[in-house]
């Protein structure tokens, strides 16, 4: 490295401008389940919210079935259908 100075400089005017997003479920599972005459029942589970979210609505679209998706800690639930979804955010000392 010719200049390990300026790239220090660099480095830290970066990391400075740079705004650092936690995701706000770190650590909790995503659970995809499909609605069936018996209840609900878990297909698969994600880390990663928005790829469970996808999954789910991907699914909902090619067989017409009702899916949910949730976190472990019951504070996200989404609904997934043909039609569209619907999210929300629920208070977790109410869900538990």
């Amino acid at each position: 490295m010719r200049n390990p100075e300026g790239f220090l400089s660099f480095l830290t005017k970066a990391l400075e401008s740079t705004e650092l997003v936690h995701p706000p479920h770190l650590g909790s599972m995503f659970t995809i389940e499909v609605l069936t005459r018996h209840g609900w029942s878990q297909t698969e589970e994600h880390e990663q919210r928005d790829l469970a979210e996808l999954q789910a609505s991907l699914k909902s679209q090619a067989d017409g079935q009702t899916y949910r998706v949730s976190n472990s800690g019951l504070s996200t639930l989404c609904v997934f259908t043909q039609n569209g979804s619907s999210c929300w955010e629920l208070d977790s000392a109410v869900a538990a």
